[in-house]
């Protein structure tokens, strides 16, 4: 597989941590940036969140995550490609 065509079948995970009462809030928000990537929620309770995203976008992944405001509580705690196991 071509350099570029192994980029575009990656996942960027991008960890975060976003407390509860405002999860549902920034995924509706991420719903606006029409194809930006998904939230999933890896720990509700504790607040763990995965924005899931494409490694071309990370840059405007971590640039609409740096736009949201500081009252949100959103950071991100880490980033890894996802790979499907054989």
């Amino acid at each position: 597989m071509a350099n570029s065509a192994l980029q575009a079948a990656q996942v960027l995970v991008i960890e975060l941590h976003i407390p509860a009462v405002h999860q549902i809030l920034v995924q509706s928000i991420l719903q606006g940036e029409d194809g930006l990537g998904v939230i999933r929620s890896f720990d509700h309770a504790l607040g763990r969140q995965q924005l899931w995203t494409t490694p071309s976008q990370r840059h405007l992944a971590i640039d609409w995550l740096d736009s949201l405001p500081e009252d949100l509580g959103c950071r991100v705690t880490g980033e890894w490609i996802w790979h499907e196991r054989p």
